[in-house]
């Protein structure tokens, strides 16, 4: 069997972008040579001269000093065996199908008729929480992913945990789908609140995209209060339980910082999350039970006392 790399060297960053530069010069776009530096990565060129020598080697100037083409053609872009065969696959799966159109996702398919398929259940096992029934979230999902293709607002009704509905108008920011709980969630941006709320997709009633545009300066206001609101928590993990490989995939999706201590056999691992996680995040620590010690903040730690106390409580009444 031939190697077939998924990853293919040709599909590099500096290649990819050198694709986007020739393409988008081959639609008629005018570009300098001051502006194509500038889109390309940063390499190791020791001095301009190299990249210089380079960009003549692919483009000529006209003398008002914009590039054109050796020849008028864009570049096709090419993709591996392995990245058709799991372009099938998706394309295969209906829990996939908001991602794209009905009349583009039959068009792909049919192109890509004659590659073989990817037997999944022969390949790998999911582990996951039972989370999210994802066949019945497509049309929620297929409205969100249009509202965050075309950059437009969203009406929405939302039942919180609590029970309490919600609706208003809001700008999506971030859909997000964690893999161990099997549950996506939406951020959403609220322009007269200016703050985010996250939401679990499967607790929204109704959502409807709106004709409105996402208001300017709505990504940099975002940005910065995510900024404001990072906070971190440090956990000792026992390896008991299988609490290590655990911890590992509940904390899969945030930034973290982890190390293993030969003496007492433990992991400490530090995980940084946004304020508006808290809930999900006192909810995964309390699964690992007492191979997870919180180290610190403090006011983590006695957020987990107060839910251990209450969940006891609950218990010896029910138990009378």
């Amino acid at each position: 069997m031939a190697y077939a790399p998924l990853f293919h060297e040709i599909h590099s960053e500096f290649f990819q972008a050198l694709c986007r530069i020739i393409n988008a010069i081959a639609k008629g776009k005018h570009m300098t040579r001051a502006e194509i530096l500038q889109q390309l990565p940063n390499l190791d060129w020791n001095g301009q001269e190299r990249a210089n020598e380079l960009i003549d080697t692919i483009f000529l100037f006209h003398p008002d000093g914009y590039a054109c083409l050796f020849l008028d053609k864009p570049i096709a872009s090419r993709a591996t065996t392995a990245e058709l065969i799991w372009l099938r696959a998706m394309l295969d799966d209906n829990e996939a199908d908001f991602l794209l159109p009905a009349s583009l996702r039959e068009k792909l398919r049919t192109k890509l008729a004659n590659v073989p398929s990817w037997p999944l259940g022969n390949i790998w096992q999911t582990v996951q929480e039972q989370g999210d029934d994802r066949t019945t979230l497509q049309q929620s999902l297929k409205v969100i992913w249009q509202a965050l293709r075309e950059k437009r607002q969203l009406a929405y009704s939302n039942r919180d945990t609590k029970g309490k509905l919600h609706e208003g108008i809001c700008s999506p920011c971030r859909l997000e789908y964690d893999a161990a709980a099997n549950r996506f969630y939406l951020i959403v941006w609220h322009l007269e609140e200016s703050r985010a709320i996250k939401m679990r997709v499967a607790s929204i009633e109704s959502i409807r995209c709106l004709d409105t545009p996402i208001a300017a300066g709505t990504k940099e206001a975002f940005q910065t209060f995510l900024a404001s609101r990072r906070q971190s928590v440090k956990l000792r993990i026992e390896r008991q339980n299988n609490a290590v490989e655990r911890s590992f995939m509940m904390f899969a999706n945030y930034d973290k910082e982890a190390s293993y201590d030969e003496e007492t056999d433990t992991y400490t691992i530090q995980f940084y999350y946004y304020d508006f996680d808290r809930h999900e995040v006192l909810r995964q620590i309390l699964s690992l039970g007492s191979a997870a010690t919180i180290l610190e903040p403090a006011d983590m730690r006695e957020a987990i006392i107060e839910r251990l106390q209450a969940a006891w409580q609950y218990i010896q009444q029910d138990s009378r």
